[in-house]
């Protein structure tokens, strides 16, 4: 029996029509793959960081911190998380070195390198400065923590000076009054931008120590922002990192771990140079200068000793316990750490139960600082200017050595 031609050409369209449905379910299959494979490492592979701390060993991290398209600062971190202390050292954006971009190395400003060669070539660019290798980078822009700060509803710091900048030519517009604040999104954003005038960079030093301070009381409430998965995409949504999202979730649980009295911020230090008739900041002795404040950096973050907090706080401590003894011995503990205590001796009566900090000047959070050394969670403000001291520490019989119980 012969074959029909029109046979031949049905029995060809059968096969054509199985071998596309077959490609179509085997590219479904490689994509479905790709996207588990892609979600799986992003969502369930173990975290980097979590195991680094694991190690107990000193994590790093470098941070830059984005206006639009200007860079503002770069921030060098340094965490113990064995002694739960926290150290960062900032760097100018105006600060002049060697940067080695792809395509040939050139001087330029850190305030340039991010946007000429992405986060990486930053982070390249301090290791080489500092003579440290940093374990992660990341890059965010300030609006990202205003979308932060307004997902908290605001947050509280007390503000030492009153910063006002109007600059019209740059559209930059600061005023944030003095005292004790409650600061959304966008007054939040004009709080770190401020560093005006000579002493403008130990202004914005010391305000994103009290901004870092402020969130680390809300570190329960970030986490849960970030288990929010479409809240974590807005936050994150201009991020740039090599940390993944457990990553990012692990550091805001553990930063939980943080007390004020454990945290302390360093402003790098250069000389003034003026090329071409532009000034820039020339790191001292080609970073010796910076590798020696590391070292400084490392060595107090691996002390189990609270934060130095200069010579202008006036501390008061007061014996109201049954144990005699006890304020000279929180006196000689907090002079060692470089403290300034103006009086000491014991309280009008003997029968305090509770260890008291007491804020006589306004700054709660001064206050809590120094209660964070002690783990001291009775604080109060009552102010008396006619004492002249900034915090007095009433110790109670719950006061053991050096910590309340």
């Amino acid at each position: 029996m012969g074959i029909k031609v029109s046979d031949i050409r049905f029995q060809h369209n059968n096969r054509k029509s199985d071998f596309d449905w077959v490609s179509i379910l085997l590219i479904l299959v490689a994509i479905g793959i790709i996207v588990g494979t892609i979600l799986f490492i992003f969502y369930f592979r173990a975290s980097e960081l979590e195991e680094t701390l694991e190690t107990e060993v000193t994590v790093s991290w470098v941070f830059v911190e984005n206006n639009g398209e200007k860079t503002e600062a770069v921030l060098l971190y340094f965490y113990n998380p064995k002694t739960n202390k926290l150290a960062s050292l900032v760097m100018p954006p105006r600060t002049r070195l060697k940067v080695e971009y792809e395509d040939k190395p050139a001087y330029d400003i850190l305030g340039n390198v991010y946007f000429k060669g992405g986060p990486a070539i930053v982070k390249k660019t301090v290791e080489k400065l500092t003579g440290n290798v940093f374990d992660f980078y990341l890059a965010y822009d300030l609006s990202d923590v205003e979308k932060l700060v307004d997902l908290l509803e605001g947050v509280e710091i007390y503000n030492q000076n009153s910063l006002i900048l109007l600059d019209s030519e740059n559209k930059t517009f600061i005023q944030v009054p003095k005292g004790n604040l409650v600061l959304d999104g966008a007054k939040a954003r004009e709080f770190l931008l401020y560093k005006q005038g000579d002493s403008g960079m130990k202004i914005m030093v010391e305000n994103h120590r009290v901004f870092l301070e402020s969130l680390l009381e809300r570190t329960s409430d970030i986490e849960l922002l970030l288990d929010n998965s479409r809240v974590f995409k807005i936050l994150t949504r201009e991020v740039v990192t090599n940390m993944g999202r457990r990553d990012l979730k692990v550091l805001a649980s553990e930063m939980g771990n943080v007390s004020a009295s454990k945290i302390q911020f360093y402003r790098m230090l250069g000389k003034n140079t003026m090329i071409k008739e532009e000034l820039y900041i020339t790191p001292i002795e080609n970073g010796s200068w910076l590798k020696s404040r590391i070292e400084n950096l490392k060595k107090f973050i691996n002390d189990e000793g609270p934060a130095p907090m200069g010579d202008e706080i006036y501390i008061e401590i007061l014996n109201g316990s049954t144990n005699p003894g006890q304020a000279q011995n929180l006196r000689n503990y907090f002079v060692e750490y470089g403290f300034n205590i103006v009086h000491y001796g014991n309280a009008p009566r003997s029968d305090y139960a509770k260890t008291l900090v007491i804020d006589r000047i306004g700054r709660p959070a001064l206050a809590k600082r120094i209660a964070d050394i002690i783990n001291c969670q009775e604080v109060h403000t009552k102010t008396d200017n006619t004492l002249m001291v900034d915090v007095t520490i009433i110790i109670g019989n719950d006061f053991e050595g050096r910590y309340v119980r």
